[in-house]
C-alpha cells in the first residue's frame, strides 16, 4: 500500500477501458475493489471471468458486482452487496458511459435521452444509492470520469459533450452540497485516449439526415483518427489519476483533474481557473459565498 490507507472502492463500467485499468490498478495497490459490470451472466460474463481469474492468480481483493446504471434498483442492490461484503464504502468511481457521435440534427430526442440516461442519469442513480451510506459514515468520495469535451465542444460530439458538461455541473453541485457531511465530489476530465468506447458508439438512426452531413463527418473522423493514430497517448494516465485521487488525504482532492496532452491540459486548466474565480465572484454577489467550497 506504500503507506496509503486501504479503501473500499466501487467502480462502474469496469469491463474495459478506464474502468478496467482502474480496478486492476487499485486492487494491485491493496485496496478492496468491487468491479461493477452490467449483465454479468451475458455480455459481461467474459470480463467477469477475466477479472475473477486475475484476482485468483495475483491474490487480489477484487470482486465482481452486477450493476446496470440505467436501473435504480440495480444500483441500490450493488451498494447493498458492497456493504454486506465490506461493511463500508469509501469511494465510488463512476466510469460507466457511452458516446453517440454524429451531427446533432440526425439524432432524435429519444436517442439523446439514451445518451443522457447512461452518462448523466446513471451517475445520479449510483450517487443516490451510495450517498446515504457515505453521509452516515461522515466520509467518502464520489469520483466522476468526465471529459475535456465538457469544457470545449468539437463538431459531431454535441450529445456526448452536453452529457459530460451536465456531469460536470452535477459534480460541482455535489462538491458544495456534500462538504458539510465530510463527503467529497470530484471529476477527472480526460482527453480522448485509445479505449474501446468507439467500438460501442451509437450513430444516428435517421439515415437521411445523417447522410446529408456524410462528407463533413467522414473528413472529421479521418482527421481525428489520424492525429490519434500518430499520438495515441496512454490510457493508464487516466487510471493513474483516479488512483491518485483515491489515495489522496481527505480534503486535499481538487474538484477537477485534467488528464490530456500538455497543450490541451494547460488550456483547459486555465479555463477551469477562470471558471472557479467566476463562481467566487458570482457567489459573492448573490450572497451565497458561505455555501461554496473552494
Amino acid at each position: 500500500m506504500s503507506g496509503n490507507v486501504r479503501q473500499v472502492v466501487l467502480v462502474t463500467g469496469a469491463s474495459s477501458g478506464f474502468g478496467r485499468l482502474t480496478v486492476e490498478a487499485l486492487a494491485r495497490r491493496g485496496h478492496q475493489v468491487f468491479a461493477a459490470l452490467r449483465d454479468v451472466g451475458g455480455r459481461g460474463a467474459k470480463a467477469a471471468a477475466e477479472l475473477t481469474a486475475l484476482a485468483a492468480a495475483e491474490r487480489l481483493d477484487l470482486r465482481i458486482v452486477e450493476l446496470d446504471v440505467t436501473d435504480q434498483a440495480s444500483a441500490d442492490k450493488a451498494v447493498e452487496t458492497v456493504m454486506e461484503a465490506a461493511g463500508r464504502l469509501d469511494v465510488v468511481v463512476n466510469n460507466a458511459g457511452g458516446i453517440f457521435p454524429g451531427p446533432l440534427e440526425a439524432f432524435t430526442a429519444e436517442e439523446a435521452q439514451r445518451q443522457f440516461d447512461v452518462n448523466v442519469f446513471g451517475a445520479l442513480r449510483v450517487a443516490r444509492a451510495a450517498l446515504p451510506q457515505l453521509r452516515q459514515q461522515g466520509q467518502g468520495v464520489l469520483i466522476q470520469v468526465g471529459s475535456i469535451s465538457s469544457r470545449v465542444t468539437i463538431p459531431y460530439s454535441g450529445l456526448y459533450a452536453a452529457s459530460k458538461a451536465a456531469l460536470g455541473s452535477l459534480t460541482e453541485a455535489w462538491h458544495h452540497e456534500l462538504a458539510p457531511f465530510g463527503v467529497e465530489s470530484v471529476i477527472v476530465d480526460a482527453a480522448p485516449y485509445p479505449t474501446n468506447i468507439g467500438n460501442n458508439a451509437v450513430l444516428p438512426a435517421d439515415a437521411a439526415r445523417f447522410t446529408a452531413y456524410g462528407e463533413g463527418f467522414g473528413s472529421f473522423v479521418g482527421e481525428l483518427t489520424g492525429r490519434q493514430t500518430e499520438n495515441p497517448g496512454d490510457p493508464t494516465a487516466v487510471s493513474d489519476a483516479i488512483v491518485a485521487l483515491v489515495e489522496m488525504p481527505a480534503g486535499k482532492r481538487p474538484l477537477r483533474t485534467v488528464v490530456a496532452p500538455p497543450a490541451q491540459r494547460e488550456a483547459v486548466e486555465s479555463l477551469n481557473a477562470h471558471a472557479a474565480e467566476t463562481a467566487r465572484i458570482v457567489g459573492a454577489d448573490m450572497g451565497v459565498s458561505a455555501f461554496l467550497v473552494a
